[in-house]
């Protein structure tokens, strides 16, 4: 018989991890997911359980979720967007419509008008614009990004933000507690602070929080809105390519952002100023700090060419993964032709079997990557996909000057998902993201021309080559498929 002494541990042991897997069981998640926690939680005393509480909840609470429907609302109703309908050009085409119904049944977003959106792909040209725009501002400033780099030409943007503070322009940044280290070390909060600029870190990372919510939630979104009047959103973080992890061995990083007008501004507006009043003042938000906001109801549409398009929030703050839903259901929806840039490809197996279909369906399907990312882990288990994309006539392409951060996926000749959102489990669950739909062919096009120019310092990968790779490759690749679904 096991003395009582020595078989206590094994019962604290035993008890906690029928505790966690009840609350794992009634969380219903994928059945591969599921199983991966029971393995570790049964599987490895103590540590299974401590990973669990670490990281096997990805969401920010119930009260979190609750209050942020309730902002959403009230942002829509402010902005008189709420009873937005579907504009006939979406509603003429059925899977446009039904696409854009249910965005707006999960997010609460319509479809909104975007007004002559530019595309930015050079950082030069891209914080010259941020800094005029800045700089034009009289009324208010919201910027929130996941990495805030003050260094090299960051700076001028910066310094944009705190002339604009000075002169008496409500100035807002909110920058992730992991992801924006580099900016919370300098000494440029303390200057901003000094000119009137309200900072705030989100999603902090400390001991403390870990014992309520996971410490590996990210806040990745990339937003800056000028006097709701404009609007910037894609895969740019504020950091400068040049000397952005410099010493990592994959190049310059390549990226492209959006800056539109119009009503479209309205919702990035909400999203932005909703995740400030969350990481400033907690889940009591009450009506005083509603009043607080610098929010002005708009007064007509504004002058420009007119896209339609949509704002689609996602991450553990919502009910539901609706940019995983939306992807999945416009990769089953192409006619002719798709095409997917991200910097960290690693599909799950129902997005997988949506690209396989679509490419035995005979739609042409490009997916273009990295060929060096900043994660080798990354890496490998991304690779373990891609047998069976090119058994199945996908074309996997790899870009070879840089780290492609692009994150663009592209549907026939008049649907594009433009944003944050990476094509793995983390965009789709864990992470604040950012995604623009946008139902426009103009558009469609300007983005398919400007992919293209990925493709002359890319190169497309040959099946058989392929095969040739060392054994211990593939063996590390199937290792780390086996841990995709909670990593």
């Amino acid at each position: 018989m096991i003395p009582l002494l020595s078989s206590i541990p094994f019962l604290v042991h035993f008890s906690l991890s029928v505790l966690a897997a009840v609350r794992l069981l009634y969380r219903k998640l994928a059945v591969n997911t599921t199983l991966a926690w029971l393995f570790l939680l049964f599987g490895l005393p103590v540590v299974g359980v401590v990973l669990y509480v670490l990281f096997g909840d990805h969401r920010l609470g119930g009260r979190r979720m609750k209050m942020g429907e309730r902002l959403r609302s009230f942002f829509m109703q402010v902005f008189s967007v709420k009873d937005a309908g579907i504009p006939p050009d979406i509603a003429s085409v059925p899977r446009y419509a039904a696409l854009s119904r249910s965005i707006q049944a999960d997010t609460g977003f319509p479809v909104l008008t975007g007004l002559s959106p530019a595309f930015f792909a050079e950082a030069g040209d891209l914080y010259a614009a941020m800094q005029a725009d800045i700089d034009a501002a009289s009324d208010s400033i919201c910027l929130e990004f996941y990495i805030l780099d003050p260094a090299g030409r960051v700076g001028d943007v910066l310094a944009a933000v705190e002339r604009a503070a000075q002169r008496g322009v409500d100035c807002k940044i909110l920058a992730d507690d992991f992801g924006s280290k580099p900016f919370f070390r300098s000494h440029w909060p303390t200057r901003l602070k000094k000119a009137g600029v309200q900072i705030v870190r989100s999603l902090r990372v400390n001991l403390f929080s870990s014992f309520f919510r996971r410490s590996d939630l990210r806040n990745h979104r990339k937003i800056l809105v000028c006097d709701q009047r404009v609007g910037y959103v894609g895969s740019y973080n504020l950091a400068d390519p040049k000397l952005f992890k410099a010493d990592r061995g994959v190049g310059q990083w390549v990226d492209m952002m959006m800056r539109v007008e119009g009503p479209v501004v309205d919702a990035l507006t909400s999203v932005c100023l909703s995740d400030f009043l969350f990481d400033s003042v907690g889940y009591q938000i009450g009506r005083a700090d509603l009043n607080a906001l610098p929010i002005v109801p708009r007064v007509g549409g504004g002058e420009g060419t007119p896209v339609s398009m949509q704002v689609l929030p996602s991450g553990p703050e919502m009910r539901n993964s609706t940019i995983y839903e939306v992807l999945v259901s416009a990769i089953f929806s192409a006619q002719r032709r798709l095409r997917i840039v991200s910097p960290y490809f690693i599909p799950d197996p129902s997005v997988q079997l949506a690209l396989v279909s679509a490419a035995k369906r005979g739609i042409e399907v490009e997916i273009i990557v990295p060929e060096r990312i900043d994660s080798r882990l990354a890496q490998f288990a991304s690779q373990s996909s891609y047998k069976e994309l090119l058994r199945a006539g996908v074309r996997l392409i790899r870009y070879r000057s840089g780290l492609l951060h692009t994150k663009l996926i592209l549907v026939d000749d008049e649907i594009a998902l433009f944003g944050t959102v990476n094509i793995d489990m983390r965009s789709f669950y864990l992470n604040l993201e950012l995604t623009m739909v946008i139902y426009d062919a103009a558009t469609s096009a300007t983005l398919w021309k400007h992919s293209d120019t990925y493709l002359p310092e890319s190169t497309p990968l040959d099946p058989a080559r392929w095969e040739q790779r060392p054994e211990w490759h593939k063996f590390l690749e199937n290792i780390l498929r086996l841990a995709s679904p909670i990593l």
